[in-house]
Order: C-alpha cells, then structure tokens, then sequence
C-alpha cells in the first residue's frame, strides 16, 4: 500500500548512536528475558526529571507522562498512534506489539535530556514487549515532531516484537517506511549530503535514506505485506532479517539480490541532484582509468560525476569489465524539463552514450553481499565522433500549411527516431511547450536521410520555436538544433 508523503525525497533526522541505544534493550529471542539496560530506568526516574502525573489515551493502553503541563500534546498522540495502529494492523495485518494489560508508556522530557530517543522494554514474551516505554528528549522539540518521532518509535516496537534477528539498519530502515504516513516530512539537506559524497554507505545513512532502501523493496515486492511475510517467516526460523529480505526480493522479482540496491540508488539520483564537486571526475579521468567498476563493499555505492563541457565530443562508449560490478549511469539533461535517462550497465556490457544537450551522468557502482574487491578494475572509454547521426543540415519555414522543419543527416548509428518540442510564447509572455512529437528513424542509418515535421496545429502571426532531439536505441537523448519562426498572418 502506497502511503501520502512516502513519494519524493524528503528524511527524518534521526541519529544513528541513538538508534542504537534503542535497539540494545529489546530482546530479539522469544525464549529471552534480558534485564532492561543501566541508566533507562534511571532516566525516567532521575531527580533530574519532573514528569507530570500520567494521561490515558486510547482507553488507558497508552499513558503519556509529560515534564510539561501541556493540554494538546496528549491528545495529538493519541491521533497519531491511532492512525499509525489503523494503518500496521487492521490493514496490513501486523501484529500489536503490546498488550492490553500492559501499556504503552510515553515520556516526555522538556529540560535537556541528552538527545535521548528510543524504545525501551524489560523482555519479549509471546510476542508482546513487557514494560514498553517510549522516551523521548522533547526539550528542542515541536508538538507535531514528537508525534513524528513517536510514530517511528511505535512502528521499530512493532518489529522489534516478532523477535526478529537483525545485526543490520533494516528493522530501522523498515520502522521509518512503516511510519512514513504519520511522520513530518523534512528537508532533503542531509540526503543531498550523503548522495554527493564520492562513497554512499546505505548502512551509515540509513537514517536519511533507508526507508527509500525499502520503498524500492516494496514497490516491487507487494508492499507491506510483503515486509510482514519477511518478519513472520524470521520469526518462526530463527534466521537474520537481511537474507530473507533480499531473497523475497529476488523470488518477486527474478533478479539477482544485489539488483535492489542499485535500483534504489538509479531511483535516488533520478529523483535528487546533489552537488557535483565532491564526486567530480573529468574526461581525462575517464579516458585514463579513474572510474573503477569493482565490487565495493556491501550496501555502498560508489558515486562519480562527469560534467561534459563545451569540449566534450558527441559521446562517449564504455566497456565495462567482464567481472565488472552492477552499475548505472544517470543521464541528466540540460533541457530541465526532460527527465533523467537511466543506463543500466552488467559484465562485459558495452554502451555508447551521447553528450549533445546532456548537463551532467552520475556514475553509481553497487555493493554486493560479497567481499570488497581488492584491486580497482578500471572502466574503458573511448570518445566517438558523428554519434549517434553526422552530417546534420537543418531548415525552417512559416508557410501556408504551417510551420515546416525539415533536415537531412549523412549517416546515423543505432538511432531510434527523434523527438520535437514546440514552445509558443503567448499573449501574456508565458511560455508553453507541447510535446514530443515522435519521427522514427529509417533503418538506411549508412546513406543520407532527409526528415521533415509539419505542425498542422499552429495559429497565425505566433513565433514558435521547435527543439530537435535525436533517441537512441538505448532511449537517451542527444540535442540535434533548434529552429525558431513565426507563421503568417
């Protein structure tokens, strides 16, 4: 089920050393009763704390405890745990991590309280935290955040409840997708930080982008339910949460387990552009060896960016290693309206990738499960000429039965066809542009082609401007010319 704001890329700042705290006291074997760790207790009962007497909400399963007299906290927690509770178990059927008998306990510090944030219990039974509490550093906190941050909390307590093994960031990258309904959505600041770096460690920014991590799993899988039947399945074996996660991905979707991460990643710099300085190579870069397409270690990326400048030849073909790791090229374009093109490169594959009208190609390498390897393995590159058409000559005209482009090319190579835009300016001075229109390409690419566009739906005395872009086989674009005319009255 896709939930509102799960779209787009936004992340809750969370901080890593604090999640860790959380997790540290919750048992992950039902036949364990582990004491709840030094200095929890003594948070909630530190002479350093005032909290206020307790408020029932949701019929008394939930007290909140609060160093605040504040009348709407209680009430707008009690909104958001119900939507949250709606959304986990009656529709996606998990189960409720606590019972009836023994509620959930929110505490809500207002003085500085160490940042603290995290999910505490005395032991797992039956599936059922024993003595939950939720506590919480509200002291630099707004209302809606600590609901926010709840929610988050609520949803890792329901996983953490199955008792499922995970020495990984998944059940917190799983806790901040299962929340992601209820939960405020921030800016995109530390997710640009982490994507611009020339190595991305999904296990060290799991908070600001692992929940999007699981949405790649999830848009493929089936879901929640599919998430559910992984932790239902952990719990009845025994077995670590990561293998299971990635073996439903590759039995839904017939690829190979190490195919999610550079999805999500290919997805992720599609969706963002982060700057470019820190990961910046050049075409002699390139053409000398410094994109390196060995395996890096597991869930890490690693990230190159090539910028072409007014040098740049018209494209560039690739040979990736034999033994090359999965990798993707992210083909951003000048023309901000056109959306990014994805390459998606395996063992020994070759691509010729065009230059004309492109602003920018994100390099991503993927991590597998496997062993880093030891000795760079260096990508070739070799820069082409007259790709993927040469010989262009182009026309325009305003005559009676409309605007006419026409143009002629000495050769082409793997071209698909080419797309038109059309921009009119309008009375008002507004821009609007329609489009594409398609013209396929002939299949003659080694002899001269002449090509010709006719709008039959223009309007008299208007300026347009038509832009011609060449596709390739592979569907990226190259920028050909662009013709601006006025019709006749």
């Amino acid at each position: 089920m896709r939930r509102q704001k799960r779209e787009g890329i936004a992340s809750k700042v969370l901080t890593c050393s604090v999640f860790c705290a959380s997790v540290a006291g919750l048992c992950l074997a039902a036949d364990q009763k582990p004491e709840i760790p030094a200095g929890r207790q003594a948070w909630t009962e530190s002479p350093y704390r005032n909290f206020r007497s307790a408020r029932a909400v949701l019929g008394g399963r939930v007290l909140v405890s609060d160093e605040s007299d504040d009348p709407v906290l209680p009430s707008e927690l009690a909104q958001g745990i119900k939507a949250l509770q709606a959304e986990l178990h009656d529709r996606e059927g998990w189960r409720t991590p606590f019972a009836d008998s023994d509620p959930l306990r929110i505490f809500v510090a207002r003085k500085e309280a160490g940042g603290v944030r995290r999910l505490s219990a005395l032991s797992l039974e039956r599936g059922r935290l024993v003595g939950p509490s939720i506590q919480i550093d509200g002291s630099t906190m707004s209302d809606a955040e600590i609901v926010s941050e709840t929610a988050r909390l609520y949803a890792l307590a329901t996983l953490s409840a199955y008792g499922a093994p995970d020495r990984t960031f998944l059940t917190a990258a799983v806790a901040d997708y299962l929340s992601a309904g209820v939960r405020l959505e921030q800016d995109s600041e530390k997710a640009l930080l982490a994507t611009a770096a020339p190595t991305l460690d999904l296990g060290v920014h799991f908070d600001s982008l692992g929940r999007f991590y699981v949405e790649e799993f999830a848009r493929v899988a089936g879901g929640a339910f599919a998430l559910r039947t992984v932790w239902e399945k952990a719990a009845e074996t025994g077995q670590d949460i990561l293998p299971l996660f990635l073996a439903a991905y590759s039995e839904s979707t017939g690829k190979a387990e190490d195919q999610l991460l550079l999805r999500f990643a290919a997805r992720l710099y599609t969706s963002i552009e982060p700057e470019a300085g820190p990961s910046r190579i050049g075409l002699f870069d390139l053409q000398t060896g410094a994109l390196d397409a060995s395996n890096p270690s597991a869930f890490v990326l690693r990230h190159r960016s090539y910028l072409p400048g007014v040098d740049a030849p018209s494209a560039l073909r690739l040979s990736w290693p034999e033994t090359g790791a999965p990798a993707a090229a992210i083909v951003r374009y000048r023309d901000v309206a056109l959306p990014p093109d994805v390459i998606f490169l395996a063992s020994g594959a070759v691509a010729v990738i065009p230059l004309a009208g492109v602003a920018r190609i994100d390099w991503l390498v993927a991590g597998s499960t496997g062993p880093a390897a030891l000795a760079a393995m260096p990508v070739s590159f070799e820069s082409l000429s007259g790709f993927p058409y040469s010989g262009l000559v182009a026309h325009a005209s305003g005559g009676p039965e409309g605007p006419r482009v026409w143009w002629t090319t000495a050769s082409h190579e793997r071209l698909a066809g080419w797309a038109i835009f059309r921009e009119e300016v309008q009375a008002d001075g507004r821009i609007v542009r329609t489009g594409p229109e398609a013209l396929p390409a002939s299949d003659h690419g080694g002899e001269p082609l002449q090509y010709m566009f006719v709008d039959p739906t223009s309007s008299p005395g208007t300026f347009y401007r038509y832009t011609v872009w060449a596709v390739t086989e592979d569907g990226t674009l190259a920028r050909a010319f662009a013709a601006t005319l006025r019709t006749l009255d």
